[in-house]
């Protein structure tokens, strides 16, 4: 899987030469993701921070004040220089030297059946009740 990859910073190509494994969808056995053979140090290679994650999908999670809405929300803050015009994605431990710029991003994860909810106001209504919360 990319995204297991770029948790610790490494391309496809840097990581296990047999390439990710991912769970068979019609197998709920199959076996783990394999990991890279040397991890290398996750300061090193780090090109993000996780900066907050939101479980609405918890148990715990009160839905009242989400209007029934459930995701998982992680946020992640990248660092960027534009280099000729393009944008060059940086290390974590370089972005003090290099003066990024630095952007935080939300990463949504919800079940599809909700997408049609979302689609259909649900989100909206969540929204506003947020706002009304949150002053």
């Amino acid at each position: 899987s990319v995204v297991g990859l770029a948790e610790v910073g490494l391309s496809e190509e840097e990581g296990d030469e047999a390439g990710p494994m991912l769970p068979d969808a019609e197998n709920a056995l199959s076996p783990p993701l394999p990991r890279p053979r040397s991890l290398p140090r996750a300061d090193d290679r780090r090109i993000f921070r996780i900066t907050a994650i939101h479980n609405r999908f918890d148990e715990s999670h009160n839905d009242s004040t989400s209007g029934g809405y459930r995701d998982l929300s992680i946020s992640v803050e990248v660092g960027w220089v534009m280099l000729d015009g393009m944008v060059s994605f940086e290390r974590v431990r370089d972005w003090e030297s290099l003066q990024c710029q630095r952007h935080i991003c939300e990463i949504q994860v919800r079940l599809q059946s909700q997408h049609h909810e979302i689609v259909n106001g649900l989100h909206t209504r969540y929204v506003e009740l947020r706002n009304q919360y949150n002053g």
